[in-house]
């Protein structure tokens, strides 16, 4: 059976059924910065996975969220190393001025014959600025 492997920021793994999770991240106060993102391709034939309509659930208070289009080379440690994949980049800005903690959710929609019909994973972002 085919299974999809899924490569966040080129370093995190998102597996398993539906969920909610809480990823922290630290960035600098009045600085755009790429804090995640999302790529995808099948793992046993290295071939591009589909580029999902991710979308924003729940908007920051204290700042933006871009869903960017970004194309990644895969590294050696990867079983693919050298193939391109595309995917997104989710980028936050915080507000001119603003220090403290954000937060933000992301839906991102998938469909795998190994997790049954399709779901949505919905990550949840805590962005302390400083």
């Amino acid at each position: 059976m085919r299974r999809v492997a899924i490569v966040l920021a080129g370093l995190v793994l998102l597996t398993g059924s539906a969920s909610a999770e809480t990823r922290e991240r630290t960035v600098k106060a009045n600085t755009r910065s790429a804090i995640d993102g999302f790529f995808s391709y099948w793992e046993d034939t290295c071939y591009t996975g589909e580029v999902v309509n991710v979308k924003v659930r729940q908007e920051p208070a204290n700042g933006s969220v871009q869903i960017v289009p970004h194309e990644q080379v895969l590294g050696k440690d990867s079983r693919c190393p050298g193939t391109k994949v595309r995917g997104l980049v989710y980028v936050y800005t915080p507000k001119k001025g603003f220090k403290g903690v954000d937060e933000f959710a992301i839906d991102v929609p998938w469909t795998s014959t190994d997790i049954g019909p399709g779901t949505v994973f919905t990550n949840n972002y805590k962005i302390r600025v400083e």
